[in-house]
């Protein structure tokens, strides 16, 4: 019979059935590890960054209120150092502060611009101080106080030719407010660079 695999009389096999080859063992493909995300990228410091802003504005007011009590000094120049010396310190631990909360080191560079920004709400609190001491003294009474010593200060020399009191006030408190911004922010920020260096050492 054709197509018969097996011999009808003696059941002798026809042909050889084909071979079938096993299939190739598969080899083990070795896993990939997915690629590491790339860390995050330190965050600016400026104020658009939250953990700076609040760390700035902590150190400031606690540099204010130290400020204030060694303003009790008598001596004016212990007073001027008192303001520098604590300004300045309230940068440097600004800068200890945020990297203890977010554990990013500063460069130097950020460490300066974290120390400004503690130096510019240092001086809005001052400001702020100083508008709450007017309000309660009473303005015609703060003018009278500058209008004194203005007086004062032009009587001691008097072959100098001493423009109107009012221009004056106005020059001095103009003044007074650059001189206490540029002290409070630069001091601040060589704290703050200063601070950054030095934990960068320690780490």
């Amino acid at each position: 019979m054709e197509g018969a695999r097996f011999c009808h009389k003696c059941g002798r096999p026809l042909y050889e059935e084909p071979k079938i080859e096993p299939e190739a063992a598969l080899e083990p493909q070795e896993s990939v590890p997915p690629p590491a995300s790339a860390p995050p990228a330190p965050a600016e410091i400026n104020f658009r960054n939250s953990v700076a802003v609040r760390v700035g504005f902590l150190m400031a007011g606690l540099g204010i209120f130290a400020t204030n009590l060694l303003g009790l000094l008598g001596s004016p120049i212990l007073q001027a150092i008192s303001v520098l010396t604590l300004a300045a310190g309230s940068g440097y631990f600004a800068v200890w502060l945020y990297n203890r909360r977010t554990g990013q080191r500063l460069s130097v560079t950020g460490g300066a611009r974290l120390g400004w920004i503690t130096g510019v709400f240092s001086f809005l609190i001052v400001m702020v101080i100083v508008t709450m001491t007017v309000a309660l003294v009473g303005p015609e009474a703060y003018s009278q106080m500058l209008r004194d010593n203005i007086v004062k200060a032009a009587a001691s020399q008097p072959n100098l030719k001493v423009p109107p009191v009012e221009q004056l006030m106005g020059t001095m408190i103009f003044m007074i407010l650059i001189t206490a911004f540029a002290t409070f922010t630069v001091a601040a920020s060589i704290g703050g660079a200063f601070g950054a260096k030095i934990l960068h050492k320690s780490n």
